[in-house]
């Protein structure tokens, strides 16, 4: 189990909060729960079976939640001297990303001047959360910690599961719960005496340091830190007791190169164990024969793990632990099996080539062409260009010289993802509400002002965060997705969106970088496998369960979304309707979050144990 921490804050000299705040932590009995600091309104807590799977600040500085790398050496972070914790307090935890990196996230207390901190991972990883109320900030990682000790009632925030229902992966700090906020990624909190502010240490800022002709020297410099950040894994995980590393092989690009990296870094064979879940009855999503060959190619030892319909419940969702949101990273606990095989190998740090996507420019923007127009790459090379893009986005290159045209003329497009905005269940209000908050994400403004494919891969990389929202895996080991590592984010950063696809496919730099490392096959490999059959058969399975949770649930009561309409989709074949599959399973995670909060809710209200409901 990862660490969990809880901290209260309130305004030093402050009595009534001081004895409110010291009131509520006397209700954390566990014995698991450590006191770290008690100074001048602040009680930090963490939850942990040892203080060696933390940072604790010296001199009741703070702590640091999660794994930490030193930028240009090989070990983790184990401790921080007084002098540099002071350093790191008095910046107002600056400097924790430019001279550090990691998944983490920090508390950081000034008491010369009574400032209090919070910071979060710029690639977004190790979540924090913030409730508010009564002159006290409450800090946590885990949802269950604080409802255990909220001596209020909480409301759920209708406005954000319509939202969700229409953008599932939605960037925004206003959670599902009212008063609950989430730190975004980069972004620090600053509590002084009488005031407090929210801003960011850290932008997806672009600046170009390779240019066309640069190709090969970007190639290195990717593969380099790529190798980099796997070395510093690998560094963390031989200190957590020589279990394996468990590595999520699909047998795709992404997958193989942080596979590649690994090998670069790791002496013993049997230092990394491979799994592939491949789904039943499948064949074109069956990606085996890539995984065996990219394992064998290694020397690691290769896990298949077959993917079973009749091995998927969804009625278990109900019974995990609630988050701060729906997500649908909580479909994961419908199967568990994967994540118990790990379990069962002794891992506790699983990588996996998550993150590909979106920082080794797999998404195939046509507007890459309009940047290398602002960029003044000449006319030759910005023919060519277009000409790639228009291939990559599968559109007529006119459209490319359109689209150029229109950008250089004031044209400008929106980011927000349309994809969900279609959908038929939820209100059309929600849309509204939905495009709201990601116009009041903190990245927004600047965004805006770059050209806009950089536009559209600083939003995919916003994107990261939902790698590290809660799922069987994340829940139950160290995640660890070595593409979406802070250094590798920068490096991407400082090339050209068009260098990254140069002639024509999809992450050809990526391809290059790795190139030596790879067998042929896969370093040409420009698709996925397609498990859509698959999962409609899990579906089908699932479907009667779902029209009795949807049909008498809480969102018709709450007059969320129409009874009739959604009678009508369960009746139609949902399985042939993307479209319509996708509302239904936005509206069914949304249902089974809405379900358990309330759940918990009257539980507490009735002094049961959590998790259980009154009758």
């Amino acid at each position: 189990m990862n660490p969990r921490v809880l901290c209260i804050r309130w305004t030093p000299n402050d009595r009534d909060a001081a004895r409110r705040g010291r009131g509520l932590a006397a209700k954390l009995t566990e014995e698991a729960w450590k006191r770290l600091c008690d100074w001048r309104g602040v009680m930090l807590f963490v939850h942990i079976e040892s203080l060696d799977d933390i940072i604790v600040l010296p001199a009741e500085f703070g702590v640091i939640v999660g794994p930490l790398f030193e930028r240009g050496q090989t070990l983790p972070v184990r401790s921080l001297t007084s002098a540099k914790a002071e350093a790191l307090v008095t910046t107002g935890g600056v400097t924790l990303f430019s001279e550090y990196w990691g998944p983490c996230c920090a508390l950081l207390h000034n008491k010369g001047y009574d400032y209090f901190h919070a910071v979060r991972d710029p690639a977004g990883g190790a979540p924090l959360y913030m409730h508010e109320a009564d002159q006290l900030q409450i800090f946590f990682t885990d949802l269950t910690d604080f409802m255990a000790i909220w001596d209020e009632e909480l409301e759920a925030d209708l406005d954000m599961i319509c939202a969700y229902m229409v953008q599932p992966r939605l960037l925004t700090c206003r959670t599902a719960i009212k008063n609950v906020e989430e730190l975004l990624a980069g972004e620090r909190l600053t509590f002084g005496r009488d005031s407090w502010r929210r801003d960011l240490i850290w932008r997806p800022l672009s600046e170009n340091k390779f240019g066309l002709q640069d190709f090969n020297a970007a190639a290195d410099a990717l593969r380099a830190v790529i190798v980099d950040c796997a070395r510093s894994w690998t560094g963390f995980n031989s200190g957590r007791g020589g279990h394996p590393i468990a590595h999520r092989l699909s047998g795709g690009l992404d997958s193989s190169i942080v596979l590649a990296a690994l090998r670069a870094n790791a002496l013993d064979p049997t230092s990394v164990v491979c799994f592939n879940e491949y789904p039943e009855r499948t064949p074109e999503g069956d990606e085996r024969a890539l995984a065996r060959l990219a394992a064998k190619h290694f020397g690691f030892e290769l896990v298949e793990h077959e993917s079973r319909a009749e091995a998927f419940s969804y009625r278990r969702i109900l019974d995990a632990p609630l988050p701060v949101r729906p997500t649908h990273t909580e479909l994961s606990h419908a199967a568990p099996e994967l994540a118990e095989a790990i379990g069962a190998l002794g891992a506790t740090l699983v990588t996996s080539g998550q993150g590909g996507d979106q920082v080794l420019h797999r998404r195939r923007f046509a507007a890459s062409a309009v940047d290398a127009a602002l960029d003044r790459v000449g006319i030759s090379a910005w023919l060519r260009i277009a000409r790639d893009t228009a291939g990559l986005a599968r559109v007529p290159i006119w459209d490319t010289v359109f689209e150029t045209m229109g950008y250089v003329c004031g044209q400008r497009g929106s980011l927000f993802n349309p994809m969900f905005a279609r959908t038929m269940l939820a209100s059309p209000a929600a849309v509204s509400i939905a495009t709201e908050e990601w116009r009041l994400h903190p990245w927004a403004e600047q965004v805006a002002r770059q050209p806009p494919a950089r536009a559209a891969r600083a939003m995919h990389i916003g994107d990261l965060s939902y790698y590290h929202e809660p799922s069987a895996v994340t829940r139950s080991f160290q995640s660890a997705p070595v593409l979406a590592s802070l250094p590798v984010i920068e490096t991407v950063l400082s090339m050209p969106p068009y260098l990254m696809t140069l002639g024509g496919f999809d992450r050809s730099l990526a391809r290059a970088a790795f190139a030596p490392d790879l067998p042929e096959v896969i370093r040409a490999r420009s698709h996925k496998g397609d498990t859509t059959r698959f999962h409609n058969r899990v579906l089908e399975r699932q479907l009667p369960f779902m029209r009795e949770l949807l049909l008498d649930g809480e969102l018709i009561k709450r007059g969320l979304v129409d009874r009739a309409r959604l009678e009508a989709a369960l009746k139609r074949d949902v399985i042939a309707d993307g479209s319509l599959k996708g509302a239904l399973m936005s509206a069914f995670v949304a249902e089974a979050w809405l379900q358990r909060f309330k759940a918990r809710t009257v539980a507490k209200s009735s002094g049961l144990p959590q998790g259980e409901s009154a009758t």
